[in-house]
């Protein structure tokens, strides 16, 4: 897909990304440059010939598994702070290219500890990346701290880090990695802390489960937006239920075909939850290894599955509204969306205000 075949509208709009993966999303050059710098051993030595290991899309196999193996290639030059401090900048400044304002990057800083890395310095690398995003390039950047679900105490102390970052910059908690035979409920009491500090949660939910997944992580994890959400079909009452509370959906068009969560992009079932009213936001889940932005996520519902300008403008609203941010500072941000729509005519549907 190349940026000539998009409107100028949709290149233009601001967009928010509320579910993109640190790991996943950092540039070819740089996991290049930092195997070689850290001594990493690394599959290949160029770019092109790199991308044939990590970028997943297209590809005939289908699973999570195999999509999350090239994640952990992009990982593995994740050795030292001033690492995570730059790949947190440019994923930044890669989202702000295609007029991404709103950035909720995420990423499970246990998975990264060593002797020589500390929890606390690969979180405050990270924040401080985002930070300097968030003032040189003027957007709104947090960070959402994953638990890795095969793993009980990295779960743990990431619910700790969490807390102990709540006011620095982490905007949320999420449960990351193998989602079936992991169920949320198992992490009710390890997260509790979250809940009782009142940090926002999201959890992957619904992607490699049924919809079980999806209403436990409602239930017992008090889940203010769904990762991925694809099993939710399966159950109308949770659907409503969801509706009702205008719980988000945290979608990933491309990246649930890389997986094998959809057979291809016009079965998805985002165009039925669009159309049932649900908060649905559209994200890119890992930037390099789907081989996506969320320009080209928007593009291929206009595309594929018949979105109309002003649909695509309400899921925009839907991202500004989903965000992790007090809500008196989405104001500017909606404000801004209708002004880029303004000169292209494209105005949000008139439907209930919720």
């Amino acid at each position: 897909m190349q940026d000539n075949q998009i409107p100028e509208w949709l290149l233009k709009m601001p967009k928010t990304d509320l579910h993109c993966h640190l790991g996943g999303s950092m540039r070819l050059e740089t996991i290049l440059e930092f195997g070689q710098k850290y001594g990493i051993r690394l599959p290949a030595d160029s770019p092109e010939e790199l991308r044939k290991h990590v970028v997943f899309k297209d590809r005939p196999e289908k699973s999570l598994q195999a999509y999350l193996n090239c994640i952990k290639i992009c990982e593995s030059v994740l050795v030292k702070p001033e690492a995570f401090e730059r790949a947190a900048y440019e994923v930044c400044e890669d989202a702000k290219k295609e007029t991404v304002n709103i950035l909720e990057l995420r990423f499970g800083p246990t998975n990264y500890e060593k002797q020589n890395l500390r929890l606390f310095e690969i979180v405050e690398a990270t924040l401080s990346g985002l930070n300097k995003a968030k003032k040189e390039l003027k957007m709104h950047t947090g960070l959402i701290i994953c638990g890795i679900r095969t793993d009980m105490d990295a779960t743990k102390k990431a619910a700790d880090l969490a807390i102990n970052y709540q006011d620095k910059g982490v905007v949320g908690f999420d449960l990351a990695g193998k989602e079936n035979g992991y169920r949320p409920k198992l992490f009710q009491e390890i997260i509790r802390s979250v809940l009782k500090n009142f940090l926002p949660v999201t959890i992957h939910a619904g992607e490699d489960d049924t919809v079980a997944s999806i209403a436990e992580a409602l239930i017992y994890l008090n889940a203010r937006r769904i990762g991925h959400g694809v099993s939710l079909r399966e159950s109308p009452r949770i659907i409503n239920n969801m509706n009702s509370l205008r719980t988000a959906l945290e979608i990933c068009p491309t990246s649930n075909v890389d997986t094998g969560c959809v057979a291809c992009i016009d079965t998805h079932p985002v165009r039925d939850y669009f159309n049932r009213n649900l908060r649905v936001t559209i994200n890119t889940d890992n930037r390099t290894v789907s081989d996506t932005t969320v320009t080209k996520e928007l593009y291929l519902l206009t595309q594929n599955l018949g979105f109309s300008p002003e649909d695509i403008y309400l899921l925009a609203v839907n991202g500004i509204k989903a965000s992790f941010m007090p809500n008196e500072e989405r104001y500017p941000f909606r404000r801004e969306l209708a002004e880029a729509m303004k000169p292209y005519g494209i105005k949000k549907p008139q439907i209930y205000e919720l």
